[in-house]
């Protein structure tokens, strides 16, 4: 009686046909593999030269031939395999398009379904990735990168993150609904709850629940948030807290006091020459001498005659090289272009006095003279 129940434990694992929903298989006949486990109907059922395969569940790796280190648990887990190497697929048809892809993990319901030759995708989540057939990619989370077809290297993780991408590759997709308006674009990444990006952009960045980026080579912080450089309380659109007292904390390297020819501050903050950005001293620049007035008293120069200067005023109603109040209302003022062009009419004003300084000595000079003839 006991020789006769080791029998049947020894042959009960290879009954192909059992009572219960517990079926142990074995591999084909013809050309058995090695170090397989197989449990469940059709299980590897074709497996010939594989070995070091687990396939557990109705039809788990039944199309094995070759494949192997593989490890396929769900019903029609990986039934499509046969060359490829390495794969985990865990759920229902999990894995179940793949025939010759190597090391990709799928687990879930439907994840990595469609995937046929591609290799080295992380799937995880009911249908995440379950439409993809490219390389390199990690779909997390629920339907995560679910459409995806074509595009590689992304990595999404979150429920239905990058859900609608199809060929977009080298994403960073994180949050749940993030990029779901993606299909298309590359190098873009997006992180938090809802964060988006318009369709077919490049190299754009929202960071943030809500954020939205809708230009290619932008980066957004924030759906109507405040960012802080330095402090945990910014409270303005952007602060920024140096460590350092009296100072701004930024920089701007390709703009310093010397950048535009002329300058003017009738702002908060200005640059050092060093492209350092300090408090304002509402200090006027000039890039160079000749945009001041000195050359007022340069030899050489045509000081206008006052009655040329009177007819003008006549007919203009302001003074030569001033602008006029209509110029002024329309366009606005320089300030330093002003302050040059004040000091060179005081200048020659000046210069008006001297010559007037001189005709009167002439004068006195005469008067003296005449004064002693008559005194004669």
């Amino acid at each position: 009686m006991k020789f006769l129940l080791l029998i049947f434990l020894g042959i009960a694992p290879f009954v192909i046909q059992a009572q219960s929903n517990y079926v142990a298989n074995t591999p084909n006949q013809n050309f058995p593999g090695d170090q397989n486990t197989l449990v469940g109907p059709n299980a590897g059922n074709t497996s010939m030269s594989g070995y070091d395969n687990t396939f557990i569940g109705s039809a788990a790796g039944a199309n094995n031939t070759s494949g192997t280190y593989n490890t396929f648990i769900g019903a029609i887990s990986g039934v499509s395999n046969r060359t490829g190497n390495d794969n985990i697929a865990i759920g229902r048809f999990a894995g179940t398009g793949n025939q010759s892809g190597g090391f990709n993990i799928s687990i879930g319901a439907l994840a990595g379904a469609a995937n046929q030759t591609s290799s080295r995708n992380i799937m995880i989540g009911d249908s995440s990735g379950s439409q993809n057939t490219a390389s390199g990619n990690v779909f997390v989370g629920s339907r995560a990168g679910a459409l995806n077809t074509s595009g590689n290297n992304n990595l999404f993780f979150g429920t239905k993150a990058g859900f609608y991408n199809t060929t977009g590759s080298n994403n960073i997709i994180i949050g749940p609904n993030s990029g779901t308006a993606l299909t298309t674009g590359d190098d873009n990444v997006l992180m938090g709850y809802n964060s988006q990006a318009g369709d077919g952009l490049h190299n754009a960045t929202a960071i943030g629940a809500g954020s939205r980026v809708a230009i290619s080579n932008a980066l957004i912080l924030g759906n109507n948030a405040n960012v802080g450089i330095g402090t945990s309380t910014p409270t303005a659109r952007l602060e920024v807290v140096s460590q350092t007292p009296e100072t701004s904390g930024l920089k701007l390297t390709n703009l310093t006091a010397y950048s535009p020819t002329t300058q003017s501050t009738d702002q908060f903050l200005t640059v050092t020459e060093q492209g350092d950005v300090v408090k304002a001293r509402y200090q006027l620049r000039i890039h160079n001498a000749n945009e001041w007035s000195d050359k007022v008293f340069a030899p050489g120069y045509k000081l206008r005659g006052l009655s040329s200067v009177s007819t003008y005023i006549n007919q203009n109603g302001h003074l030569p090289g001033v602008p006029s109040a209509e110029q002024i209302v329309k366009e606005g003022i320089d300030l330093v272009k002003m302050n040059a062009t004040l000091l060179e009419k005081v200048e020659e004003l000046t210069l008006y006095l001297i010559e007037q300084q001189k005709i009167n000595q002439h004068l006195e000079s005469r008067v003296e003279e005449l004064s002693r003839l008559i005194k004669k």
